[in-house]
């Protein structure tokens, strides 16, 4: 792995089998995330970034997802090949997860107390005193006002705005390296969400860690990101800078995204849709996977030239080969 790459998957492959049928929910994802950068996973619900970040995590289920192939390389370590008990080591602690909906992720049973210094105690030894201290010292981190006193709180008593703080306070608590963040900002009003982003690029200088940001809001993400990855129905579409990616998008699925995206402007009031609809992934097109809702389909997309993989089409900047080729010959 690059001395530069924090952590480097290769080739992923996360299925799941669902009666006599396999969904390849994420199906040969590659990308590196450097230290101390934000990489973006963009792309419509149902297109596998949460699968992506679960596989990471090693969370799905064993009796229903499989690992088919790929590696996730972390300190020179292989993440698919540890035993469960050498993966809770680095989960929750080297590498943290902020989950989509704070208040299914936050146990309504117990206060904030227990449930970030239960991380402290179990990745730093602490006892719960020294555990108590340090949950204090995050939650006033992340910005809860006096802290001594919201320790003591549970889930149902803080606004959607504290939960998803205190869900950042839990990510961080025991210092991680990477922090995944699953569109951390999705039931939030809008002055909340830009509240979260800004305490979370924040803290990332703060504490020098590297982000994996999950969103379908490009708006987000070209402000935060350096790297992009989109995605669809389980495939990378295009990867690249993020400025290289909106001022030079590749792939038509990523321009159609960005043609989309809503804008304020006296020519633009009419709200676009992208056409058609995510297929199933049980029975997905053949071929090229968007070629179902492509805007200009070729023969060679039924005949599945993307099943070849991306191709850098200019330095850093990596397309589907198939939607590549269509382009290039048009």
């Amino acid at each position: 792995m690059d001395s530069e790459n924090l952590l480097t998957i290769k080739n992923l492959r996360t299925h799941f089998s669902v009666g006599e049928s396999v969904v390849k929910a994420v199906d040969g994802v590659s990308f590196n995330l450097e230290a101390g950068k934000t990489f973006a996973i963009v792309g419509e619900s149902g297109s596998g970034k949460s699968i992506t970040a679960l596989s990471i995590m090693g969370l799905l289920p064993n009796n229903l997802a499989q690992t088919e192939r790929g590696e996730i390389l972390f300190d020179n370590k292989n993440l698919i090949d540890l035993e469960e008990n050498e993966m809770r080591k680095i989960r929750g602690n080297r590498i943290s997860m902020i989950f989509q909906e704070p208040m299914t992720s936050l146990n309504p049973v117990y206060d904030l107390s227990y449930q970030i210094s239960e991380t402290i105690i179990l990745h730093q030894k602490k006892s719960k005193e020294q555990a108590r201290k340090i949950a204090i010292e995050m939650l006033d981190l992340v910005g809860i006002p006096e802290p001594q006193k919201r320790i003591d709180s549970y889930p149902h008593e803080l606004s959607g705005g504290m939960r998803q703080r205190a869900m950042i306070a839990m990510a961080l608590s025991c210092n991680p390296k990477i922090l995944i963040a699953d569109e951390p900002t999705t039931a939030l009003d809008v002055t909340i969400q830009a509240q979260i982003i800004d305490l979370m690029q924040e803290l990332q200088k703060k504490l020098g860690m590297s982000i994996i940001f999950i969103t379908h809001d490009l708006g987000v993400v070209s402000e935060i990101s350096d790297h992009v990855m989109v995605m669809y129905l389980g495939n990378v579409m295009e990867i690249a800078e993020t400025s290289e990616l909106f001022n030079n998008p590749l792939h038509s699925y990523t321009k159609s995204l960005i043609d989309i995206a809503p804008q304020i402007s006296e020519e633009k009031r009419k709200i676009k849709v992208l056409k058609g609809e995510i297929p199933s992934p049980i029975n997905p097109p053949s071929g090229c996977v968007f070629r179902t809702r492509c805007p200009c389909p070729t023969d060679n997309c039924e005949k599945g030239i993307s099943k070849m993989g991306l191709i850098e089409a200019k330095p850093g900047h990596w397309v589907d080969k198939c939607c590549y080729e269509c382009n290039k010959n048009d």
